[in-house]
């Protein structure tokens, strides 16, 4: 899908897998920019399915974000995810910890030296201690991803 897109990657168009998010800042760039779309779909030979199609929409939910005319946010469930995380325990839980909250680095001023204490924690040749240091980290990367600006 790559190619038959690829003059609309990033203008107005974004997609995951068979998943097509179409932008636009005014409701007539926006018809047009379906129009275009549609016609390459058709063009392709690939087929939508009606059932699971959301047109000029507002506000929708996409790949884990919250996305509004305001800007771009994380998902609430995924911050509470975050919020309740237990402590860790392991290089594992280290791991998804990072994982979670890296995905959502874009939202988190700093991430990288907030998260460094943490990152330290990953190598499983050293001996996992969960320290005052990677304790911190833990809890700012909280308050950090709570506390996100909508982008």
């Amino acid at each position: 899908m790559t190619n038959e897109f690829c003059a609309m990657l990033d203008q107005f168009v974004l997609f995951y897998l068979d998943d097509i998010l179409v932008y636009s800042r005014t409701l007539e760039d926006h018809l047009g920019h379906l129009r275009r779309v549609l016609a390459t779909l058709r063009r392709a030979k690939y087929k939508a399915n009606r059932n699971k199609c959301e047109f000029v929409r507002q506000e929708l939910e996409y790949l884990g974000h919250f996305v509004t005319p305001e800007g771009i946010s994380p998902l609430s469930d995924k911050i509470q995810a975050v919020q309740e995380w237990s402590e860790p325990r392991n290089v594992t839980d280290v791991r998804s910890f990072l994982n979670l909250t890296g995905y959502y680095q874009r939202f988190i001023k700093g991430y990288s030296k907030i998260a460094a204490h943490l990152n330290k924690l990953q190598y499983e040749d050293r001996p996992f201690d969960f320290g005052e240091e990677a304790r911190g980290s833990f809890f700012a990367l909280k308050a950090a991803l709570l506390s996100a600006e909508v982008s």
